[in-house]
Parts: C-alpha cells; sequence; structure tokens
C-alpha cells in the first residue's frame, strides 16, 4: 500500500516552514509594530512567533532520530520523545515569559496596553 505522505515530502514540507515563518513572522510584526507606532516592538515579537518553524524543525529531526533508533512501536521511544517534546515546552515558555515580562517592563502582563483588558 502506498502512503499518502512520505517521509520525504514531510521533511520537505517542515524544512520550508523552517525557512519561511520566521520571515513571514518579521514582516507581519513589521506590520503590526507599524500601525502600532512601535515597530521594534513588533518586530521582536513576530520574530519571537516566527521562530517556531525552526523549533518545530529541530523537534521533528529529534523525533525522528529517536523512532529511528527504538521504533515505532517501542514505549521507551515514546517516553524519549515525551521528555524531549516537555523540556522544550518548559524552556520555550520560561524564555518566553521572560521576554514578554521584561518587554511590558513589569512584573506581568501582555506588552501593549491595547490587549489588556479594560473593566
Amino acid at each position: 500500500m502506498k502512503e499518502l505522505v512520505t517521509l520525504e515530502q514531510a521533511e520537505r514540507a517542515v524544512r520550508a516552514l523552517a525557512v519561511m515563518l520566521p520571515a513571514a513572522g518579521l514582516i507581519v510584526g513589521a506590520i503590526v509594530g507599524a500601525v502600532r507606532r512601535r515597530l521594534g516592538r513588533g518586530l521582536g515579537l513576530g520574530l519571537l512567533c516566527g521562530l517556531a518553524g525552526p523549533a518545530v524543525f529541530g523537534l521533528w529531526r529529534m523525533y525522528n532520530a529517536v523512532i529511528g533508533l527504538y521504533g515505532l512501536d517501542s514505549v521507551r521511544g515514546l517516553l524519549i520523545n515525551l521528555a524531549l517534546f516537555v523540556a522544550v515546552g518548559v524552556v520555550a515558555g520560561v524564555l518566553i515569559g521572560l521576554l514578554w515580562r521584561r518587554m511590558a517592563g513589569g512584573p506581568g502582563g501582555p506588552p501593549d496596553s491595547s490587549l489588556r483588558s479594560e473593566s
């Protein structure tokens, strides 16, 4: 039975996203930053969002390496992938939280006051 999507096709798609998302993030960030008259902040947040592409590519490569070593039906491979994805998620969450607070200039809250709810 022929696969709908081959490993090579998936690899090509994920690699293309890893290259295109940072550029797209910068473009969208520049537009949003220019509209809000905060170009630097918009570029920074756009790049931060765009870095999801290379992060996904890295996780994809790690996942494939573990699956290639232990097999698709291995509990050990599943647990290794789970630990890797959780660790990357926690580190990314902490770093994004720290950058968010730094950009906001305070202990919490979004970096743009227009995003805060007015109560």
